[in-house]
């Protein structure tokens, strides 16, 4: 963690919140405690934070990495310093949260309740989310080659390998036995689910209005209709389209 990231706690509300986004189990409480074992011991604050997470820590965007962790380094700092968290808010009951069920199969194709439903599924279950991603990386080497070699900037040919694999995780958790992209294959009328596609939509807006590397206007259009042909390719073998 670099030194010139900013150390601001911005309340447990606003850290809790961020944990969970990223995939840990532990909570504020659990960590004011482990960082004041940490000032007693002479442990660096980074062992600390390094062992919130079994696996990698997920972040949506590089700001809301840098959120979280400003955020923790700023929690250190009022422990180091000799400050606790509100006592009265620390007396709540935590409130026992129930892990989000995998969502039934869909009948003719996913639709947006379903979509939103799969990826609470995934927030709750970050290995099955990271099992989807390492088949992805493995199957679908030639759809990264064939990505990489469309003269996208680096944030294009990021957010595009990153929506394939978003898809390909829903696809696969809706059932869908997702076959190997062929790029020899093109689709003169590609075609996806709807739902997916207003999803891909939301997130190539989210690329675009990203604060710290935003994906270009002009490639917007780009990156779209490379994704619709994966999708369209793997839906077509699903027997739709």
């Amino acid at each position: 963690m670099s030194d010139a990231l900013p150390r601001h706690f911005a309340g447990r509300e606003v850290l809790q919140k961020l944990l969970t986004k990223s995939g840990t189990l532990a909570d504020v409480d659990d960590i004011a405690g482990a960082f004041k074992q940490a000032v007693a011991d002479n442990v660096p604050v980074s062992v600390v934070i390094q062992a919130l997470w079994e696996d990698e820590p997920r972040f949506a965007k590089p700001a809301e990495a840098k959120e979280l962790f400003s955020n923790l380094l700023g929690l250190y700092d009022l422990i180091a310093e000799g400050g606790t968290l509100d006592l009265a808010a620390a007396r709540k009951p935590r409130l026992k949260l129930t892990k989000a069920a995998l969502p039934s199969p869909w009948k003719d194709e996913p639709d947006e309740p379903w979509i939103e439903a799969a990826w609470k599924y995934f927030e709750d279950h970050p290995k099955e989310r990271q099992k989807l991603q390492h088949t992805f990386e493995n199957k679908q080497d030639a759809l990264v080659s064939w990505l990489d070699a469309e003269g996208l900037s680096d944030e294009g040919f990021g957010t595009a390998q990153a929506l394939c694999s978003d898809v390909f995780a829903l696809l696969k958790l809706g059932g869908v036995d997702v076959i190997v992209f062929d790029e020899r294959v093109k689709q003169k009328d590609p075609k996806g689910p709807a739902a997916i596609m207003t999803w891909v939509d939301d997130a190539l807006f989210e690329a675009s209005n990203d604060e710290e590397a935003p994906l270009k206007e002009a490639e917007v259009t780009t990156v779209r209709a490379l994704v619709l042909q994966v999708v369209s390719q793997w839906w077509k073998a699903h027997g739709k389209g």
